[in-house]
């Protein structure tokens, strides 16, 4: 039992690490991600009713999650809003419930009006049950959208993750400096 505590415990200090308020821009290479993550969401003919009736969408290419008991997940993503990023984007989450592995994904949340935009922006704590298994890079993820004007879906990349969790996602949105 305390080997499992000192397992959380060390797992929990590095996802605290990874969440430091060290300064991300949108570089040449983030631009990149960001565009092919976009591009993997709009080749889904299910999504294309999302993306022509978003004001905007929040989109993390690259985020990590993982778990055994108690887990979490991190990244960094984008709002693009009237097709210009405006922000960056901080996702932390934890969570707690039979899951065991880790995984890749890339997560994309379409708001459906400018009031759903602002509330997003305010950053706040929302509840978040899921499901998914994942190995390599074949996989299925379940994510229950956390109300009426914003839809959530997740793709995943890669991995090896088992998972039926509660827990706790909290988005923290920076905005990006204006252009001169």
């Amino acid at each position: 039992m305390n080997s499992i505590k000192l397992v959380v415990a060390v797992a929990g200090l590095a996802l605290l690490s990874a969440c430091s308020s060290k300064p991300v821009v949108l570089d040449t290479e983030r631009r990149a991600d960001l565009q092919q993550a976009e591009q993997r969401f709009r080749v889904d003919e299910q999504l294309k009713p999302y993306f022509d009736q978003a004001v905007a969408w929040a989109i993390f290419p690259n985020p990590i999650r993982g778990g055994l008991g108690f887990g979490g997940a991190y990244g960094i993503g984008w709002l693009v809003e009237g097709g210009t990023v405006t922000g960056k984007l901080r996702l932390t989450e934890l969570t707690v419930g039979a899951q065991w592995g880790g995984q890749a994904f890339r997560q994309i949340l379409f708001f459906r009006d400018q009031a759903s935009v602002e509330r997003f922006k305010n950053g706040t704590w929302e509840f978040a049950g899921q499901a998914s298994a994942a190995a390599a890079t074949l996989g299925f993820a379940g994510t229950p959208s956390f109300n009426q004007t914003v839809a959530m879906f997740t793709q995943v990349k890669g991995g090896l993750m088992l998972e039926a969790s509660i827990g706790g996602n909290r988005y923290d949105y920076q905005p990006l400096p204006s252009s001169p």
